[in-house]
């Protein structure tokens, strides 16, 4: 038998399979009230999901219903799960490939009711019109939403995003040899005045937000130690700087030092800069984060400015165009055929993982396979080594 409550409070009610369930009007993300259902097996159980959902429809907190349609999951998702939790640039990615590519094509579908065939068709639409990888993009945002949906008491039981799959080609970006990455910085030592920058980039594998987010304060020119602890990325109208994306990303790393009279250079001329502003009455912006490069304005440099002045210096050289990640690739690249421990790979371009590392640069590995082929073909080329081989082995089961 139900029990009455203040109008509001929602009601308990028993199944005639013996459950009890609870219903409690709620606020929808797109601002309508909805009625929501819970279940338990007994009064208490569904009394105190009763009293859940009544707290988080106090705290303004929307709860979805079964009947949500995918864009407001959507916009629930987005509001409430990713950019409370997760990184500012993260948070620009989802929410365009939402706008872009699911929105317009999912938008309308029940989230309980979207199906594997209604999806693999909706992907294959969207590889036909735009490309294999925004498709895959797409379907790798769509299924991290539904995986956070899953959490939440929807119903949703299964991420279909899972079973369908997007056969697309992985371009991490090319890789530049040693006689290359030379190329390179005599190009950009003469090109630009944010070749330290880029000197950085080649030598430690930086990431571009990384070098642009870069203060005084991690810098240390006599002791040759530089702590990577933020990076510049755009939030809205201008760009901040936010922590690092993992915590192994947060290091130490020895400054090495061809980068020491470049770094000091370009302390001198930011203070040039500055005075220079101040005394013929130009604008300058005084940085109260200290960072290590900035414009003619003193305004900390921005990871776009340098990706394009990467790319000037990159196609000046004659090496063509450059993937953004592709200085940070041929640091480890090199370090790869250096044959550096990939422990230490890992250390130095601070992955999470090290499957991480010997994914991206395994290509890196060819020539050695090259070149124990070649050993391999000399060796079968000898007979006499071979007889050699034999005997040993023999001698060695005799000893045995």
């Amino acid at each position: 038998m139900a029990r009455r409550r203040p109008n509001g409070g929602g009601t308990v009610t028993k199944r005639s399979d013996g459950r009890y369930q609870a219903a409690v009007y709620v606020p929808q993300p797109d601002g309508t009230r909805k009625r929501k259902f819970v279940y338990g097996a007994d009064y208490d159980e569904c009394d105190r999901k009763r009293r859940e959902l009544l707290d988080r429809a106090q705290n303004g907190v929307p709860t979805p219903t079964r009947d949500m349609t995918l864009s407001q999951w959507f916009d629930y998702w987005l509001a409430c799960i990713v950019e409370p939790h997760l990184s500012a640039g993260t948070f620009k990615v989802y929410s365009n490939a939402v706008r872009l590519h699911l929105r317009p094509r999912l938008g309308s579908t029940v989230m309980l009711k979207l199906g594997v065939r209604d999806l693999r068709a909706a992907v294959k639409r969207l590889a036909e019109e735009k490309s294999s990888k925004t498709a895959r993009h797409a379907l790798r945002v769509l299924s991290a939403s539904l995986t956070a949906a899953m959490t939440e008491d929807i119903g949703l039981t299964r991420n279909v995003a899972k079973v369908v799959t997007v056969r697309a080609t992985t371009d991490s970006g090319k890789s530049w040899s040693a006689v290359e990455v030379l190329r390179f910085l005599a190009e950009a030592r003469q090109r630009t005045v944010y070749y330290p920058a880029l000197l950085l980039m080649c030598l430690l594998g930086l990431r571009r937000a990384e070098v642009c987010g870069l203060r005084w304060e991690n810098v240390d020119l006599e002791n040759r130690v530089i702590w990577i602890e933020q990076q510049r990325q755009r939030s809205g109208p201008g760009t901040i700087d936010v922590d690092l994306k993992t915590e192994t990303s947060k290091a130490p790393l020895p400054l090495p030092a061809q980068c020491i009279a470049p770094l000091r250079w370009t302390r001198m001329r930011t203070a040039f800069l500055r005075e220079r502003a101040l005394t013929k009455g130009r604008p300058w912006w005084d940085d109260p984060d200290h960072h290590v490069f900035v414009t003619r304005t003193g305004q900390p440099l921005q990871a776009e400015c340098l990706y394009q002045t990467l790319r000037r210096a990159a196609e000046s050289a004659g090496l063509g165009k450059m993937n953004p990640k592709g200085l940070r690739k041929s640091c480890g690249t090199l370090l790869v055929h250096l044959r550096v421990h990939p422990r230490i790979i890992k250390a130095i371009l601070r992955h999470s993982r090290i499957a991480t590392t010997l994914d991206i640069y395994a290509e890196a590995l060819d020539p050695d396979v090259i070149a124990a082929v070649g050993q391999l073909d000399r060796l079968l080329r000898q007979p006499a080594a071979l007889r050699r081989l034999a005997d040993s082995v023999t001698d060695a089961e005799i000893l045995d």
